[in-house]
């Protein structure tokens, strides 16, 4: 091959490539855009073989589809893209040491409210900043503790409807800065959510495709707790479980940006 030269540059171009290619995979990994990804894959085979094999008129149809490919794209991953853009403009010096003493009370305060079969939601804030959900609540600064969730669930209390947002910080475990806080409903798992799920459970799916955060549900009606994350809902579980579920999570998103 003439005239063909591989200096640093290349290998720095070939490098950020890579890092971009393994950074998407790791955003939409066990998410739906694994499936719709798929599904183009196989869009762009069949184009590919209708070339091939002269097939005009598949080629034609499928050529007029891929004119429109990026606005396609754009269509089909905005959750997965608007998720991305949120990361990319989060704080790049965010604490991910594992809050202990905080989830040691979360657990305590889910399973207070189980006990009473009183509903909850319970956000935890990680590197994605919720500050833009505020306006929907109210503004507090009060310590994550069983009687203060049992305060503010109180289904005869005034901000018992909505969420509470809880931010980790050193040195006090953690601190509810938000009450009352109206949450996005679920979009991209939507229909794959069980019937048995109301609008509470749909909230906690729906701030989590938007953010890195946890979300903690408790159940009026079963009295169920369960962790939602990345999109997903776990099993219902009890204490032992919630609290194993909180730290890996915590640990794992520690590993990620050591």
């Amino acid at each position: 091959m003439q005239n063909w030269n591989f200096g640093l540059v290349d290998v720095i171009d070939i490098a950020l490539v890579a890092v971009l290619v393994y950074l998407v995979l790791r955003l939409i990994r066990g998410t739906r855009a694994v499936q719709m990804l798929t599904g183009l894959a196989v869009f762009v085979l069949v184009y590919e073989l209708s070339r091939f094999f002269g097939l005009l008129t598949v080629e034609w149809i499928f050529g007029q589809f891929f004119s429109a490919f990026i606005i396609i794209l754009v269509v089909l991953f905005q959750h997965e893209i608007r998720r991305a853009l949120m990361r990319v403009g989060a704080n790049p010096l965010a604490s991910g040491a594992s809050p202990t003493e905080m989830v040691d009370s979360l657990v305590e305060s889910a399973f207070a409210l189980a006990h009473c079969r009183w509903g909850g939601l319970m956000v935890i804030e990680r590197e994605t900043g919720l500050k833009h959900l505020f306006d929907s609540g109210v503004e507090m600064d009060a310590p994550v503790r069983s009687d203060m969730m049992l305060a503010l669930f109180n289904p005869q209390a005034p901000m018992h409807d909505g969420a509470v947002v809880i931010q980790p910080q050193a040195g006090v475990g953690g601190r509810i800065v938000a009450a009352r806080v109206l949450l996005p409903l679920a979009q991209a798992n939507a229909k794959a959510l069980s019937g048995e799920f109301g609008t509470r459970h749909r909230a906690a799916i729906g701030i989590s495709e938007e953010s890195d955060a946890l979300v903690i549900v408790v159940s009026e009606e079963t009295g169920h707790v369960r962790l939602a994350d990345g999109g997903t809902m776990s099993e219902a579980v009890d204490a032992i479980g919630l609290r194993q579920l909180l730290i890996s999570r915590f640990s794992q998103y520690a590993g990620g940006h050591a």
